[in-house]
């Protein structure tokens, strides 16, 4: 089962920095999670919300900002073990950190209602400029017409669907969405992964990935019912309890 940083180590260190990364770089994690936005001017930054109220404290839309004064915001304002200067970096910045130890690494990018028209072109082009990052690249999104658009673009780009608010009602509707782009990969919410659904999922042909896991309990039932992936905010303390496989 993978143990995937979420964020980065971001339990410990404000998520998606450069100082997030290097921890679990640090912590011994091969896996990693973040989340890709795009600048006013065509930067591809790694971030997760489309504003930085949450992180910055200031009401400003990445889609509106150029890169250089993006990087002005410190995004760990609001973190409270850690409030010195980090902003959210190019994508390109998180890779030179985490890619000499990376095994797998899945870009989620952030495209509701296709708000950085492009974006699917420029991360492709990017995975593949990088040796080998493009084979160790799963892309996963909430937008399901971006999912879309990455498969037109590539056939062999790997895919992980994301669905909003899933429930095990609505599992069997998505487990099709996700065939439709000819996804890989299924990740589901903590509070769904159940022994049923989990099968269920794996039996339609998908590897099944849960967020966000920071609990013992959680963590080794995850592994008893035959869950790929987990993501979680502790890398290194679910590193010891979860035997990897």
């Amino acid at each position: 089962m993978k143990i995937i940083s979420h964020r980065g180590a971001s339990a410990y260190a404000p998520e998606n920095t450069l100082k997030s990364f290097a921890l679990a770089v640090a912590m011994g994690s091969h896996d990693f999670e973040f989340d890709v936005h795009m600048t006013k001017d065509g930067i591809l930054v790694v971030h997760h919300d489309f504003d930085l109220k949450r992180t910055a404290g200031k009401d400003v839309r990445i889609a509106d900002l150029t890169w250089a004064e993006l990087k002005k915001y410190n995004v760990a304002a609001t973190f409270r073990r850690d409030r010195g200067f980090q902003y959210a970096p190019r994508l390109e910045e998180v890779i030179d950190v985490i890619g000499p130890a990376a095994k797998w690494l899945n870009f989620e990018v952030k495209n509701d209602h296709n708000v950085y028209p492009g974006i699917e072109e420029k991360l492709l082009a990017f995975l593949k400029s990088q040796h080998g990052m493009f084979e160790k690249a799963v892309v996963s999104s909430f937008d399901h017409g971006t999912l879309k658009r990455f498969r037109e673009l590539s056939p062999e780009i790997r895919l992980a669907y994301l669905g909003h608010n899933l429930s095990t009602m609505l599992l069997l509707p998505a487990l099709k969405k996700a065939k439709a782009v000819g996804a890989v990969n299924f990740h589901l919410a903590l509070r769904i992964a159940f022994k049923f659904n989990v099968s269920r999922i794996k039996k339609a042909g998908f590897r099944a990935c849960v967020y966000t896991v920071n609990e013992k309990k959680d963590a080794l039932r995850m592994k008893e019912i035959g869950v790929d992936g987990i993501f979680t905010n502790h890398p290194d303390i679910l590193g010891k309890w979860t035997l990897k496989g």
